[in-house]
């Protein structure tokens, strides 16, 4: 299993605080899948990130296709890369 991080920032839109339960609902889905690490706002709330674990950069993607966010773009600047974690590894 690969580590990926998500790291994006918001669109100026109502959506955000409207769809924000449907995001939390798609992150504790895929939290009690076994898919996600950790995720989170940045403190001055400018974006977020997320920390998957996946089989490959595609099975990612398709994870972060099904957040609501992204398939109304309250996200903006998506990136996602594979992390290969040195120490700390999560459990």
């Amino acid at each position: 299993m690969a580590h990926f991080i998500l790291t994006y920032g918001y669109n100026d839109t109502p959506l955000r605080a409207e769809k924000r339960p449907d995001h939390l609902e798609h992150l504790a889905k895929l939290k009690a899948d076994g898919a996600l690490v950790l995720a989170g706002p940045l403190a001055d709330l400018s974006g977020g990130i997320i920390v998957l674990a996946a089989d490959d950069l595609a099975s990612a993607e398709a994870l972060v296709a099904q957040d609501p966010y992204t398939q109304l773009d309250v996200t903006k600047d998506r990136e996602l890369k594979e992390w290969k974690i040195t120490v700390g590894l999560p459990s």
